[in-house]
Order: C-alpha cells, then structure tokens, then sequence
C-alpha cells in the first residue's frame, strides 16, 4: 500500500522539489502552500507522515502542528526550518514534533528520515496488533542473513526483550543498528503499546540537544513515555554533554516517578567507553557485523531487496567482489537503483553505479606517479567518491574518509562541493 505524505510550505519551490522526490521515492504526495489549506488537507485525507515547515505566513507551523497534535498523537511530523528560527524549533520539539532538519538540506537526508519514521509507525502499529502471549518477542526473521555471526546478537536482543535494560547496539554506519533497535522496542511486551522517539546526537544542533538531552517534564522524553527513548550516534555526543546527561538520568531512575516502562536504546559506531562508564555496567552491549564480514548472506539480501528480478552473472560478480563500506544501507540503495534502471530487464553491469568496479584496496600506501598529481584534485574527488558511496549521507562519508563530521563539512565548503 502506498504511504502518503502531505507537505506544507509556503516556498513553491522547496514543495516542487520535495513533491518531486518523494514521489520519485514511491509515495503519494499532497502538498500546501498554507498552513491553514495543510491542516484541511489533512482532515480531508489520510496522512501518514507529514513534512512542515515552521515559518509561513498567516496559520505558521508551530499552529498548525499544535492542531496536528491535537488530531493525532502519532503521526509522524518532520520539522523544516532555517537557522534563524532554531528556538521556535525547540518548542515545537517540546510540542510533539517527531524530527528536525534545518535548511539547506540534502534530499538523502530527508527520505533517510522518513522512511525510518514511516518504519517506525509501521513496527508500532504491528506490535499493537500482537497480544502479550503470542511469543513475538522470539520473532526476529526481519533481519535478513543467515551467517553465524548474527546468531550471539540476535540472541541478545532477544534477551533484551524480557528486560527493560539501556540497549547499546554499536557497528557501521549502515549495519542495521537503528533497525534492531526497532525491533527490539516492537518486541518487548512493556514498551511496544508506547511511541519510539529517537534523538539523532549527529544530526541536532546543540541548541535542541541541550533542550531534549535532560529528562525532563515536556520534549522527547514525555513523548517516549511508556515506550522507548533511542539516542542515535550516542558516540557523538561531547563529554561535557554526557556527564550532564548520566548525572541527571541517575536521579531520574532513582525517582519514585521514573515511568518504568521507559527502555532507553543507544546506537553508536564503536563501543561506548568513557564518560559513558556509569552506565555501561547495566547496559546489554550488541555488536553488528559489518556487510563484508558476512558476504555469503548475499544472495538471501538479493533475494529480499529484488524478489522478481534477474541478475546477470557478471552483476552478480560486481556486488560479491565489492567490500561495501556503507553496509546494508548501502547495499539495499545500490540494488534498488538497479531495479529501477533496468526495469523488467535482466540486470547488467551497466544498471550498477561505477564504483562497483573501481574499488580501491582497505589498506596499502598510496604511490605518487612520476608526473606528481594535484593534491587538491585527488582530494575533492575522494570527497565525491565518499559521498557517492554513502549515498549522500555526510555522516557515513565522513566515516568512510576517517575524518569528524565537522572537518568534512568544512571541506565540503572549501571545494564548493554540493549536492547534485
């Protein structure tokens, strides 16, 4: 069934672009120019996520999301603002929004979060339909692969079910981590009733974290009331931050009014070490293999990602001899864009991006030719490569690049490289 999305912004342009792409992305699209015409629209129709922006003239978005609120508590609303307005953007956090994205933004970034929203709404309405007893909290088949070296963490996130224990589930960028965090809140009887709210540590502006980190009477923590609270990329979090956030959370729990249905989730790229010792001795710690540790799982994710489609053989070979950096995200992308491009043809090497076929060694020393290179030139293009191969995510290039967030935000500025 397609899932349908209204947009509500005053600029005509940023509603052609994202009506534009997320229809390219499969879903239905309504749009608004008007807050008061967005909440009509949304009476009208039936919305599963709803993309605002926060300044507009006449009925703006902290209105409109107020009376969204007031209609539905579960309707994901995906906040878009300028700079300008970051404080009307933490009240609206306060007042239920689901997520933030400041502009300018790039569109892999927007239909990253909502499909995880959209996934998240889905897992939350199956795990309502399930009863206490039916054993689900046992089902963990989403997870496609059937290498060994998913056996000790599924095993632990289905221990994880019976307990309401912090989680920490560390691995690549792409490996799964905010998936089994999912499944893991669907399949726990005491939380999967409640909402999962996730806070991006990597993707907020100090200014929100500062606001929605504490727990506190209103913001992500009142909304993950009953259900779970998950701190994503938790390793990108200041130590100055974390101190604050252990110390306030060790009184919380300590209070007669913690809700003890509350299950905190974290998601990181490496084990959490210190500040974070405090907690970590009550913490259930789950590793994800990255894709290239477990490449025999290939076909069982072919099969899954691209269930009446052919390979050619030659394809096949460019994905079983690629080491994948951005792991299943990244594979799952590169398939579906095959799919697309070849339509109801047999896939051929020429559906793949080229990268597939130029992978570059994991290790070894880099030889200067004779002639010398451009030292800025073979930077910028390793910059694109690692952009590329992340699909847009800045995140996950900068990892791939093994440099901060920031240091490739500047770089990005320094070479003018920007989104196609």
């Amino acid at each position: 069934m397609t899932r349908t999305i209204l947009v509500i912004d005053d600029e005509d342009n940023m509603r052609w672009v994202l009506d534009r792409a997320l229809k390219k992305a499969g879903y239905n699209v309504l749009t608004a120019g008007r807050g008061d015409e967005g909440l009509k629209q949304f009476s009208l129709n039936p919305v599963d996520l709803v993309v605002l922006d926060l300044k507009m003239p006449g009925t703006d978005g902290l209105t409109v999301l107020r009376e969204i609120r007031q209609r539905s508590r579960t309707t994901p609303v995906l906040l878009l603002t300028a700079y300008a307005t970051v404080p009307t953007a933490v009240e609206a956090m306060q007042v239920g929004a689901t997520d933030y994205l400041r502009k300018p933004f790039d569109l892999e970034t927007v239909l990253t979060k909502v499909n995880e929203r959209l996934a998240q709404t889905a897992d939350a309405k199956v795990s309502k339909q399930r009863k206490p007893n039916s054993g689900t909290n046992q089902n963990f088949d989403e997870l496609v692969g059937a290498s060994p070296l998913l056996d000790l963490p599924l095993a632990q996130a289905r221990a994880a079910t019976a307990t309401l224990h912090p989680v920490l589930i560390h691995g690549e960028e792409g490996s799964g981590r905010r998936h089994l965090a999912t499944l893991i809140h669907a399949h726990t009887t005491k939380t999967a009733q409640g909402r999962l709210v996730t806070l991006d540590c990597a993707a907020l502006p100090a200014t929100i974290l500062a606001q929605d980190l504490p727990p506190s009477e209103s913001g992500r923590w009142q909304q993950a009331l009953g259900g779970s609270l998950l701190l994503a990329n938790a390793d990108c979090l200041s130590p100055e931050q974390v101190a604050g956030l252990l110390s306030v959370l060790a009184n919380y729990l300590r209070s007669p009014k913690h809700p003890h249905g509350l299950r905190l989730l974290f998601t990181a790229f490496t084990v959490l070490t210190e500040p974070w010792v405090p907690i970590l001795d009550q913490t259930i710690q789950i590793r994800l293999p990255p894709l290239r540790e477990r490449m025999g799982d290939l076909p069982l994710l072919l099969a899954h990602f691209s269930p009446h489609t052919e390979w050619d053989q030659e394809a096949r070979s460019l994905l079983d001899s690629y080491d994948w950096p951005g792991n299943l995200a990244e594979f799952q992308r590169v398939v579906s864009q095959a799919v697309r491009a070849a339509g109801n043809a047999k896939i051929q090497p020429g559906h793949l991006p080229n990268h597939l076929g130029n992978s570059l060694p994991v290790s070894g020393p880099f030889v200067l030719p004779p002639e010398g290179v451009d030292l800025e030139e073979v930077e910028r293009g390793l910059i694109q490569q690692a952009l590329d191969r992340a699909g847009g995510n800045k995140t996950q290039a900068a990892r791939l690049l093994n440099l901060t967030r920031a240091t490739l935000l500047y770089r990005l500025d320094k070479y003018d490289i920007t989104e196609e």
